[in-house]
């Protein structure tokens, strides 16, 4: 047997590749729509800057296990219930970098990696997944103040939302203008033009960054209700990951419909070349021994 190496995947099998994710749908919904993400960008570029998409020695047709690096952003996902292919391959990152593990649902996993390999764990945010089918979106009633439209969000409200964003990170804006240039969004605007709540599609699919510019105003509720909508509209169905401690927005969702479906989390790991740390904080938070 070779020794394993990260390959990427090319731009040619991405549809193929996309498909494996239909079976038992919407199970895997969130993996197809992140392999239809870049399927979708690579049409504004064809070779878009510090983005890589790798599967294990070639193998992704045998169990469709990827792991994708969008810039800091990484993603993982695996159709082997073994997750053996996974852990062989989230041990072949180059760790020196910082990455955030976006919505992951392998915790355990990426720790014995961190563990293994000497990887310094930065942060961990602990999330809930709610979810709510197309066809209850499509009832959605949404009504519109008096002197106030929705719309989509244009590129140079990207600096607005990133400076409201409390989890932004180095490069959010560029992160967030992308999102607005090339997925569905949804801003409410007042008569002058003024930008009042938003929401944006992240790459797999799950509603977030929503915002708004004034509390208790309903104004997150209406742009939810809106987006969610149009989403639906577009034949998708509706996700958002919420910090589990976020009571607000875990209610907002819930008085719309969404049900909690599975825990996720984002990890942020430090370079590998910081060598004093310990992992075993974030083992007991999560209950894992």
């Amino acid at each position: 047997m070779g020794e394993d190496r990260l390959v990427e995947i090319p731009r040619s099998d991405w549809e193929e590749w996309r498909d494996l994710y239909k079976r038992d749908w919407p199970r895997h919904e969130i993996a197809f729509n992140l392999v239809q993400n870049y399927i979708n960008w690579s049409k504004h570029d064809r070779k878009i800057k510090d983005l890589v998409l790798y599967s294990l020695n070639g193998s992704w047709r045998e169990n469709g296990t990827f792991v994708i690096i969008d810039r800091i952003d990484l993603y993982m996902y695996t159709l082997d219930e073994s997750l053996d292919t996974l852990r062989r391959a989230l041990e072949l990152v180059d760790w020196d970098y910082y990455y955030v593990a976006v919505m992951c649902e392998h915790e355990a996993l990426l720790f014995d990696t961190f563990k293994k390999l000497n990887v310094r764990v930065g942060i961990g945010r602990l999330n809930t997944m709610y979810f709510l089918p197309k066809e209850e979106a499509l009832k959605f009633n949404v009504t519109v103040p008096a002197g106030l439209r929705l719309g989509s969000l244009e590129p140079r409200h990207a600096k607005i939302i990133t400076d409201l964003w409390p989890h932004r990170e180095r490069g959010s804006e560029f992160s967030i203008e992308r999102l607005v240039r090339w997925n569905p969004s949804m801003g409410l605007f007042d008569e002058q033009g003024n930008l009042l709540g938003w929401c944006l599609l992240t790459q797999p699919g799950v509603m977030g960054s929503l915002g708004v510019i004034e509390q208790r105003k309903g104004y997150g509720k209406l742009v939810v209700m809106a987006f969610a909508k149009k989403l639906a509209e577009m034949g998708r169905n509706l996700y958002a990951s919420i910090l589990v401690e976020n009571e607000p927005s875990k209610a907002l969702f819930a008085g719309l419909g969404f049900k909690p479906i599975k825990d996720v989390n984002w990890i942020r790991n430090r370079e590998r070349k910081f060598v004093e740390w310990s992992v075993e904080p974030y083992l007991a938070a999560l209950g894992i021994s």
